[in-house]
Order: structure tokens, then sequence, then C-alpha cells
């Protein structure tokens, strides 16, 4: 897995420093087998939060100033959804950058986990399970701009899924 260094190498504000420094940030991805078929969570935003109303990651953020993408990603999915998960849950999958972030992929497979997720209603307004058959469709239909285009991971994830999972 890649040595992924705490935050201060990044812009804690939304655009680019003229030194080219970028906001960081982390997701990840709950992934579940259920009867036969492979489960991936998404979130729809709340409308009081930035890309409200919008399907997202599971769960995700800007990395807090001190802290590395692992613990980012940890920190929202308890505040986003109420989970609790350990670093050795996560898996790495990829990072890649957009005109003003660095964002790091994580996946934490659960099934057979019997999790019971708490949506932060301030943040998150509902969650839903898509079935890895069903993303193209779902994505194309109902994950609206920006993040349907700023979602370029998706590919690897599901590459990931279907060959290491």
């Amino acid at each position: 897995m890649e040595d992924i260094k705490p935050c201060q190498r990044f812009n804690l504000v939304a655009l680019p420093k003229k030194d080219g420094s970028l906001e960081g940030g982390s997701c990840v991805w709950l992934v579940k087998r259920e009867a036969g078929q492979t489960f991936i969570l998404f979130q729809k935003r709340s409308t009081k939060v930035q890309n409200g109303g919008f399907y997202d990651a599971s769960a995700g953020g800007h990395i807090d100033e001190g802290e590395d993408a692992l613990t980012a990603a940890l920190r929202e999915a308890q505040e986003e959804i109420g989970l609790k998960l350990k670093p050795d849950e996560m898996r790495y999958v990829c990072s890649y950058t957009t005109d003003k972030k660095l964002i790091y992929v994580y996946l934490s497979d659960r099934t057979h986990k019997k999790d019971e997720l708490k949506i932060c209603e301030d943040e998150v307004e509902s969650v839903e399970w898509v079935s890895l058959e069903d993303l193209d469709v779902f994505i194309r239909t109902r994950v609206k701009p920006p993040l349907r285009y700023i979602m370029p991971h998706l590919p690897v994830l599901r590459f990931y899924i279907e060959n290491y999972l």
C-alpha cells in the first residue's frame, strides 16, 4: 500500500494554491456480497451540505489538518453513516485528482457483517445499496453532475471488487 502522508501537504481551501497544492479528500465505499450479487453503498447527500441532493461515495470528505487519508475515511464513515470501521477493514484502491482536490479511495468489505447504519441527517439524506450489475445504469441515471464527472475511480473500484474481493 502507498505510504500516505498527513495532509499538511494539501491546501485546506477549495482552490489550488499557486504552488499547485490541492485540498485533500478521502472516501470509503462499502461493499457486500449477498444472494450471489455484489452491492455497493451510495449515500444521497443532504441538501444542507455541498453537493446536496446528489449521490456520492458511502462516506467521505475533507482530510483535516494533521490527519492522514485513512484516518479521514474512518472518521467520515463514523460521522456520516454511524459506522465505526477499523483500519484493517479498509483497502486502499486508488487516488485521483480533480482541478481542486486530491482524493484517496478506500473499500471496505461488509459481507457477513451486521452493520447498523445510523445516518447523520445534517449531512446525509439517505443511503442505497446498488448491485454491481446495475452500477453503470445507476450512475448514468441517478448520479448527477458534478459528481458523475469526478468519480473516475469507479471503473478501478469495479475491477478491484470483481478481481480481488
